[in-house]
């Protein structure tokens, strides 16, 4: 056994908490050495699995109980004791996979066909409160540590004003959320409503999700649709069709970055565990190609002001470089209280952090001269560090939703940086913030004053022209769109007319002036011609 196989053995002992922790570091080789990384891959799908018989008992057990309810068994598949062993004789003798909360069998259910049967680990609960105590009880000691007698910052707290205990126990929070299967069905059916390929209401994408079976749901055992499709980062090295294999990968991979982007800012529903165990490439009934998503268990609903706030930072940091706008939009954000951003000492002190943290986790190209904005590349090395720092200098509150949409991220960009080196996931983050501000679809004030300041020229504080035409320029060269489509969307969005009356008031305005100057001019110089022949004459 290798050194990096007993760090995953050892993260699989400690129990599932630490486990999603190992999850988590497993999407990030360009952070971990590459075998470490590997194998901690392991821990989402590949995990030891509990025996078969208890996994079975419960299932038989959980089915008999449902079944007990006679509103359930008259809608059920199983509706009699001939179809429910049929159902029990079709599991796979193994689990087809197993992770830190549950496992899952593959079976057929009669009048229906392949079903997937997850079953929750007997004594799950017990271990994560065990470990919910641990972490909270080593979290308040580490906060109640203080700089030594005889430093600068005597009897100090040693972690600032960093607030571990409420992190660690926000952590234990979405564990325990993950073990509720009852509100993970619950999930499925309203991720199902949004985003599913077949019956979806998304217009931005839309994926292969599941469909789960409510009256085979218990608190411990869920029952849904199979879903046959391979992982995103299986890819065969001696094949022939590896790089085209790889293309399709990746396409997928930043299909899931987007369908994450529209989570975060269009919905607000946010799928916060897209590892690779549950994110799938799954080929349709029509030969097409698709993204499949599974687990469900840690979802978490993003508020608008929220997603306003989000779109309008990255525009003010990619397009703007302006520091003191996002500095001011952490109060959107739910990151600072007001009074941090309405005390000039206390704001100053702010920007010039931020400007030090984005100086150390952003690469910016060296010619920025392009057709479009240069768009920078983020450093994820030093990003913990960095945040850290920022973190424990200021009284940041870092709500769960925005934690787990920095993991959701963060995992994609680590398994597209293993299909391709180069990937910059910022280049699909910024176009789709573009569209966003520009289409303002909720009719938010926070995005249509964001665009107007963005647009004003920095020196005359006035409406530029051709600022707006640069960001009109991006949406269109990053985002494929034809400048038909992007002026014709920017002219109908609700969001987006007074912002597109004010580009085409501020462009005839402009060409009144050019027209103006030109007639003061033509004009004397005509009337001094004719002055000069009338003295010929």
């Amino acid at each position: 056994m290798t050194n990096a196989q007993r760090v995953a053995d050892g993260f699989q002992q400690l129990g599932p908490t630490f486990v999603k922790v190992g999850q988590a570091l497993a999407t990030r080789p360009d952070i971990l050495h590459v075998p470490l990384a590997e194998a901690l891959a392991n821990l989402h799908d590949n995990m030891r699995p509990f025996d078969n018989l208890m996994a079975k008992r419960i299932i038989r057990r959980d089915l008999f109980f449902l079944m007990k309810d006679k509103t359930i068994k008259d809608a059920s598949y199983l509706y009699d004791d001939k179809a429910r062993k049929a159902f029990m004789d079709s599991l796979s003798d193994q689990p087809v996979a197993a992770a830190s909360m549950a496992q899952v069998y593959k079976g057929t259910l009669p009048g229906y066909g392949y079903v997937a049967v997850k079953v929750q680990r007997p004594g799950i609960r017990k271990k994560v409160e065990r470990d919910a105590t641990l972490l909270h009880s080593t979290a308040t000691w580490i906060e109640s540590l203080k700089w030594p007698r005889g430093t600068p910052k005597d009897g100090q707290r040693l972690v600032g004003s960093m607030q571990i205990v409420k992190t660690v126990d926000e952590l234990t929070s979405r564990v325990f959320e993950d073990m509720d299967f009852n509100h993970e069905a619950e999930n499925m059916k309203a991720f199902s409503q949004m985003y599913c390929h077949k019956r979806g209401t998304s217009k931005t994408v839309q994926v292969v999700v599941p469909e789960v079976i409510p009256e085979l749901c218990s608190s411990r055992v869920i029952v849904m649709e199979w879903i046959e499709g391979t992982k995103l980062t299986d890819i065969c090295d001696g094949c022939v069709d590896k790089e085209d294999t790889v293309a399709e990968n990746l396409t997928l991979v930043k299909k899931a970055i987007e369908c994450t982007l529209s989570q975060v800012l269009d919905t607000g529903l946010l799928h916060a565990d897209p590892h690779p165990g549950n994110l799938l490439k799954v080929r349709t009934q029509d030969n097409h190609i698709e993204l499949g998503y599974l687990d469900f268990g840690l979802v978490n609903y993003v508020p608008q002001a929220v997603r306003d706030g989000i779109v309008c930072a990255v525009v003010q940091l990619v397009f703007a470089r302006n520091i003191e706008a996002v500095a001011d939009l952490c109060v959107d954000l739910k990151l600072l209280p007001p009074e941090k951003i309405e005390d000039p000492i206390e704001r100053q002190k702010l920007v010039e952090a931020l400007k030090k943290t984005f100086d150390d986790i952003l690469i910016w190209p060296k010619d920025a001269q392009g057709r479009s904005t240069a768009v920078p590349k983020v450093r994820f090395e030093h990003l913990i560090a960095s945040l850290t720092d920022l973190v424990g200098s200021f009284e940041f509150t870092v709500p769960p939703y925005f934690l787990n949409n920095a993991r959701a991220l963060a995992t994609l960009e680590g398994i597209a940086l293993k299909l391709d080196p180069n990937f910059n996931i910022l280049r699909v983050i910024y176009p789709y913030s573009i569209n966003r501000l520009m289409l303002n679809p909720t009719v938010s004030k926070l995005a249509e004053d964001t665009f107007l300041d963005i647009c004003n020229s920095p020196d005359t504080k006035l409406f530029d022209t051709h600022r707006s035409m640069m960001l009109l320029n991006d949406w269109a060269l990053l985002t494929g769109y034809p400048k038909r489509k992007i002026f014709w969307d920017l002219a109908t969005s609700a969001g987006s007319r007074h912002v597109s009356s004010k580009i085409i008031q501020d462009f005839f305005r402009k060409r009144y002036r050019s027209m103006l100057q030109w007639y003061q001019n033509f004009i004397p110089n005509r009337l001094k011609g004719h002055h000069k022949l009338r003295l010929k004459l």
